[in-house]
């Protein structure tokens, strides 16, 4: 699988994929900063709170069992998406959770379900049988997008989550591969 991929927009834009680098830390700060309060917040627990913490964690993961990667258009990180091994949680198969952010401007045209295809096909290359995702139920476009790309909701895996003083429905969506 190549690890650099470049596709077109319907408007001609053209958006690369491409795992991230340590050097893409500030600018993935920025783009996950530039959404909503509540996904900042949930992103920034997994990413890291500051630009050196964002590339150590970069540096730091090994990359056969762990995909960060970023979707940019004219070298501007416009979207990315995680994929991380659960080996650590005693999953019964190969697991990865995946998670995709998209700044606010160019959500619904096609880079988030890019990113995702992307993905899936990187966690079968790695042995990996399945694949999930924690959806906040309020999140409506990432519902489409992972239910486009074969993901289903887990029976009876919807829970409460607390994010600040709020408490929001998460469902576990799933996608078995193979």
């Amino acid at each position: 699988m190549r690890e650099v991929l470049t596709y077109q927009l319907s408007d001609a834009t053209k958006v690369t994929l491409r795992p991230a680098r340590p050097d893409d830390a500030a600018a993935i700060i920025a783009a996950v900063r530039s959404s909503s309060a509540e996904r900042s917040y949930v992103l920034m627990e997994i990413y890291g709170k500051d630009e050196t913490a964002q590339r150590e964690y970069i540096a730091g993961l090994d990359r056969t069992r762990n995909l960060f990667l970023v979707a940019s258009v004219h070298d501007t990180i416009v979207g990315i998406l995680a994929v991380l091994d659960m080996h650590l949680c005693l999953a019964a198969v190969p697991t990865v959770a995946v998670g995709v952010h998209l700044v606010q401007e160019w959500r619904g045209r096609g880079i988030g379900s890019a990113l995702l295809r992307y993905a899936v096909r990187w966690a079968k290359a790695h042995g990996f049988e399945r694949m999930e995702a924690d959806i906040f139920t309020a999140n409506k476009r990432s519902l489409r997008i992972f239910d486009k790309a074969g993901f289903r909701e887990e029976v009876c895996k919807q829970r409460r989550v607390q994010v600040g003083t709020q408490q929001i429905n998460e469902v576990i969506l799933v996608k078995t591969l193979g």
